[in-house]
């Protein structure tokens, strides 16, 4: 199985567009995590384990959440920006979740968002994510569908090929390069089933994304930090590159999201 040096991540937190690119994404995507978590249950004493903490926004909502005398692990393959918060319930760490163990039976919920697509072993990984559990904890996972990542037929033939040619693209590298599964979201409640949770059940959520909203950005800041790898792979030259990112502030840019699948399931008592 490849190392996490091998399967190097395709948006390093390091890079000072990322920083950018994490802030869009909980623009986009936190109401959502967060209605859910809330129907989970969670609350004041709770331990939670966040798993890929990313920009850090769902983290510091949980640590406010079990307040006074709950806790929240948060964990990342890379925690540079991570590491820039504060909160007195809440530990960073650097884990890897494929090769390093977590503490067993220690957490009343565990959440990961965007984190098991891009595993290459996602069974590992989640027998390790729900040995963590507290008999009757809460494993929430949430990844990803791009079957309904499709342009707005109101932009016009030549702009919705376009749009499709960089889809295309943007698969292509980030499944090539970095073992990323973009059509994971639908297998994600099937796999929280087969792993033995119970309870388990999944929604789904999509919405228009435009030029000059967080959806527009989420493309053009992807796009960015992926356009040498779509270069070397020849899968555009560079010019058609620039031109696709250019595309994504176009005011007539529109396309459905990819839908984000989130399941649900506690492991048995």
């Amino acid at each position: 199985m490849p190392t996490s040096e091998e399967r190097a991540y395709a948006y390093e937190n390091a890079r000072a567009a990322q920083g950018e690119r994490l802030r869009t994404l909980e623009t986009l995507f936190d109401a959502g995590t967060i209605a859910e978590l809330e129907a989970r249950g969670v609350g004041r004493g709770w331990r939670c384990l966040e798993v890929g903490g990313g920009g850090g926004s769902i983290a510091l909502w949980l640590a406010d959440r079990v307040a006074p005398d709950g806790a929240v692990l948060a964990t990342d393959l890379d925690t540079t920006v991570l590491e820039g918060l504060s909160h007195p319930n809440l530990e960073v760490r650097v884990h890897d979740v494929l090769e390093h163990d977590l503490p067993e039976g220690e957490f009343d919920l565990v959440h990961a968002r965007l984190v098991l697509a891009w595993l290459p072993d996602r069974r590992t990984a989640l027998r390790r994510l729900i040995a963590a559990l507290k008999p009757g904890g809460w494993l929430v996972a949430e990844d990803l569908d791009f079957a309904s990542a499709v342009p707005d037929p109101h932009m016009g033939a030549a702009m919705c090929a376009r749009f499709t040619r960089i889809v295309e693209a943007h698969h292509a590298v980030i499944a090539e390069r970095h073992g990323f599964d973009p059509f994971y979201g639908r297998r994600l409640a099937g796999d929280l089933d087969d792993a033995g949770l119970v309870d388990t059940d999944f929604r789904g959520r999509a919405s228009m994304w435009r030029a000059g909203e967080p959806g527009g950005e989420i493309w053009r800041l992807s796009l960015e930090q992926l356009r040498d790898g779509i270069v070397d792979r020849e899968l555009m030259d560079a010019g058609e590159v620039d031109a696709a990112i250019a595309f994504c502030t176009d005011p007539r840019f529109s396309s459905l999201s990819p839908v984000m699948m989130t399941a649900w399931g506690r492991r048995p008592a």
